[in-house]
């Protein structure tokens, strides 16, 4: 396995893998970072995510790959404390310490009595120093050991080992169980690494269409497929497509020109079938068709997959450039 410095080292290549295992390894301890200055869940997830981006775009100032972890933990303090002083009413009672989720079996004693234990480890948390608060939740939420955190803060072992203990003396025994818990219950996990991801990955943003005629393309779009403009000059268009209020789904801009050979499609020598650049999913294939005929769009033959009822069919836009509708989708799309 490498080490790392190794890991870092292909990060600063552009290697998105390489930073995604970095992600895994260190996302519970700059969660742990944040939760500790701002002691609020919610932002203190923000603010690590923010962190982690911040990193990847500095990547090239980390001379030594192997303080990735402590580097990125102090990219997360400087956030939390420019947050903090930003805060115009920070959080005194804006703690995320209730928790909302009940069996059918917990009566509303119980889940008092359990919501105003977590009040009370948060009210003692709050009443170590700063260093104390950060070690105690570090060592709840990261899953590392003394050593690791010793790394991370720079600090020594035997410095981190006294403030844990420290820390649960002051705690009463029964809510250092609670707070074990309660932590255990906010760590981040797979979500936490892919909103990272998605931030710093290379996605669709437009698809620039070329067009002979703006305003007829236009109606034609928003007709047959739904788009809506959002921008208009005599020249070109932005359209929104159908879940655009979705982060991610691209827009389609079109493009008046003189020139639209391309046709946004290609020859599959192959199979010498005439394929799209850009495919549409549509669920009910058979009446998308119909409705396209009955506007007289060029369409061709709706073709599915025998005993399978999955299939597409191509059609083209007034300037010949092709479209396929399918009704496949493919894993994580939606």
């Amino acid at each position: 396995m490498l080490n790392d410095d190794e890991y870092v080292l292909r990060a600063k290549r552009g290697d998105m893998d390489a930073f995604s295992t970095l992600l895994k390894k260190y996302s519970n301890a700059v969660y742990a970072a944040t939760l500790s200055i701002v002691r609020d869940f919610h932002n203190a997830e923000d603010l690590a995510q923010e962190a982690f981006v911040k990193a990847w775009f500095h990547l090239n100032k980390l001379e030594d790959g192997n303080k990735f972890g402590a580097w990125v933990c102090s990219i997360a303090r400087r956030l939390c404390l420019d947050w903090l002083r930003k805060s115009k009413d920070f959080p005194m009672n804006s703690f995320e310490m209730y928790h909302n989720v009940t069996d059918s079996q917990t009566n509303v004693e119980k889940m008092v009595e359990r919501n105003l234990t977590k009040v009370s480890v948060w009210e003692a948390i709050d009443q170590l120093d700063e260093p104390k608060r950060l070690v105690t939740i570090m060592y709840f939420i990261s899953g590392f050991s003394s050593t690791e955190i010793s790394a991370l803060l720079n600090i020594s072992v035997s410095a981190v080992e006294s403030r844990i203990k420290r820390s649960k003396n002051k705690l009463k025994k029964e809510l250092v169980a609670v707070m074990k818990e309660m932590f255990e219950e906010k760590k981040v996990g797979q979500d936490f690494h892919d909103d990272v991801m998605w931030r710093i990955i290379p996605r669709i943003a437009t698809i620039e269409i070329p067009v002979s005629n703006l305003k007829r393309s236009i109606d034609w779009y928003c007709r047959n497929l739904g788009t809506r403009v959002v921008h208009e000059t005599t020249a070109d268009a932005m359209l929104h497509l159908q879940g655009s209020n979705k982060i991610g789904v691209p827009t389609l801009f079109l493009c008046q020109t003189d020139d639209v050979s391309n046709k946004l499609g290609f020859h599959n020598t192959n199979t010498n079938i005439r394929h799209s650049v850009i495919d549409f999913y549509v669920p009910d294939l058979v009446r998308f068709h119909k409705f396209l005929s009955d506007q007289g769009v060029n369409v061709g033959d709706l073709n599915y997959k025998i005993g399978e009822g999955l299939g597409g069919f191509g059609f083209s836009d007034p300037d010949g450039n092709m479209f396929s509708a399918c009704n496949i989708i493919h894993h994580g799309q939606v």
